[in-house]
């Protein structure tokens, strides 16, 4: 056994395979290792089962994609009727790739230890991180030892070869920023806010010695515990649904550009039905409508649920090393027009909770009196696993706000609180 810092829920999943109200091997990209690549070629002398079904061409520059299925109909063709794999049922589960062995399972090596999260694009893993009204804890706790774990995400505080040299503090700046999402204090559109503030800081000082950036974190605890921020916060323009066709539209570019998967496409169908949009509607409509809906059917709901926000933007910042990042970007560098700071990994959170945000209120008019958890639940898995595996469409979000002068903490502010 080893051990691995968890959030406690993951202790609790198991994969519930067939009885997935979704499944993992439809609606993106499967990409194989060059082990499991090399295993399927020597199987596929003596079984069809593999014939025609994995390619090594336009492969993506990603460290461990050495190849991928070939989809059909957007869906595994190793996927069987009962939604089980066929590798697994004839070779057994040490014949899964990397990717299919591993997932939901996210991991991390921080300063030689192991951190492990899950990946909410899985429904039954979204329901038990998402659900829990409490704050997520993380612990210690023993897992199973995996081979395949070999090529994880790591962070060593004393490596200097970071291009903005942000380790030797990351512990200290994780720490608050997991403590600040779960300060229940603020609502929480405010702890994003704060947050915001706190990345842009952390990103214009980022090469001062390590004890003038303790400093800081330090003095953004004693504001945050002496509500510091309320000015700011309180000076944020009130402008409802002034982003809304920007979202939309971005989000419409997302179902042209990929195959998106039907649970995602019905949430947009009835975020759009919901508020009646249409891009012809007036700005003046748009507005009056998607504040009716959002004081009448989403305020309500979601004053007893911010849990749900919470529980998934911690998990996110956990899973991927927010506000820092990954060491080394595991994508080519050419890929990425916008640089990667700590305020870049801001702003895409921001996208996030912009996006699931104004969906929801959508849906919210669409159900009506029964928008509930399991609306929500069904947006942000299909939402994760449409949007947020996609890094070219996430990068092309993050280039269009650079380029349209609306990447900066004033406007962050703004998208969060309308």
């Amino acid at each position: 056994m080893k051990k691995a810092l968890q959030p406690d829920y993951v202790s609790k999943f198991t994969c519930i395979a067939s009885d997935c109200e979704d499944t993992c091997c439809r609606g993106w990209r499967i990409t194989i290792d060059d082990e499991s690549y090399g295993k399927y070629q020597e199987l596929s002398r003596r079984d069809d089962l593999f014939s025609g079904k994995i390619t090594r061409d336009g492969i993506m520059s990603v460290e461990g994609d050495f190849a991928e299925v070939i989809l059909s109909e957007n869906t595994c063709p190793f996927l069987n009727d009962k939604k089980l794999c066929r590798i697994q049922e004839a070779y057994g589960e040490r014949y899964l790739s990397v990717t299919c062995g591993i997932f939901p399972r996210n991991y991390n090596l921080v300063n030689g230890k192991l951190e492990l999260s899950l990946d909410l694009s899985c429904p039954h893993a979204a329901r038990l991180a998402l659900l829990d009204p409490l704050p997520m804890q993380l612990s210690l706790s023993d897992i199973k030892k995996d081979s395949r774990i070999s090529k994880i995400p790591t962070i060593k505080s004393s490596d200097t070869d970071y291009p903005n040299q942000v380790y030797p503090y990351f512990e200290e700046g994780r720490a608050f920023v997991l403590a600040l999402l779960q300060n229940r204090n603020y609502c929480f559109e405010d702890r994003l806010v704060i947050l915001g503030r706190f990345c842009n800081d952390l990103n214009l000082k980022h090469d001062r010695p390590k004890d003038e950036m303790i400093q800081l974190i330090y003095e953004y605890t004693r504001l945050v515990t002496n509500f510091g921020f309320n000015q700011f916060i309180d000076s944020i323009p009130k402008q409802p649904a002034s982003m809304l066709k920007t979202l939309m539209i971005l989000l419409e570019y997302r179902l042209k550009t990929g195959v998106p998967g039907q649970r995602f496409s019905e949430c947009i169908d009835q975020c759009k039905q919901g508020l009646h949009f249409t891009m012809e509607m007036s700005d003046h409509v748009l507005h009056e409508t998607f504040a009716t809906i959002k004081t009448g059917c989403y305020d309500p709901f979601m004053a007893q649920h911010e849990y749900i926000f919470e529980n998934y933007f911690v998990n996110y910042c956990f899973k991927t090393l927010f506000p820092f990042g990954k060491q080394k970007s595991i994508y080519k560098k050419d890929i990425f027009v916008v640089p990667e700071t700590m305020f870049t990994e801001y702003m895409l959170l921001t996208l996030h909770y912009a996006l699931i945000k104004n969906l929801l209120v959508g849906m919210a008019g669409y159900y009506r009196d029964q928008f509930g958890t399991q609306q929500v639940l069904t947006l942000i898995q299909s939402f994760d696993k449409n949007i947020g595996h996609d890094a070219a469409y996430l990068q092309r979000l993050l280039q269009f706000f650079d380029e349209n002068k609306i990447f900066n903490v004033a406007c962050a502010a703004m998208l969060i609180k309308n």
